[in-house]
This record gives C-alpha cells, sequence and structure tokens, in this order.
C-alpha cells in the first residue's frame, strides 16, 4: 500500500500529538493517582503504556512514509 505525502503527514502529526498528550499524562500518573489510589492506578497503567506504544508506532509510519516519498 502507498501513502500520501499528505497521508505520513497526517500519521506523523497524530502520533506526535498522542506522544504529547500521553507522556503528560504519564507524568499526571506518577504525580497524582499513584499516590492517592495504588488500585486506580494500576488500571491505568495498561492504558498509558498502550497509548504510548501507538503514539510511537503512527510517528514511525509517518517518518518512514515521508522517506520513501521523497522527504
Amino acid at each position: 500500500m502507498k501513502l500520501s505525502r499528505r497521508q505520513c503527514n497526517l500519521l506523523l502529526g497524530m502520533g506526535i500529538v498522542m506522544l504529547f498528550f500521553w507522556v503528560t499524562r504519564g507524568y499526571t500518573w506518577y504525580a497524582n493517582d499513584l499516590q492517592s489510589d495504588p488500585y486506580l492506578a494500576l488500571l491505568h497503567l495498561p492504558i498509558i503504556a498502550v497509548s504510548l506504544a501507538i503514539g510511537a508506532y503512527l510517528a514511525y509510519l509517518g517518518i518512514k512514509g515521508r522517506r520513501q516519498t521523497g522527504g
């Protein structure tokens, strides 16, 4: 499957935004949730990890696609 440069830019942008939001959410989780309620914190940990992995993969696909489209 071939992606256009615009689609690659969209993937890259979505990945960067997801990473930014979930890194800040991870910091909030560490600073607030982990100290107040450990059970609730353990429920949020997999969500944060999966979301960071998805964001990293989207950014990777966007960068890889941009390189292949000549940019």
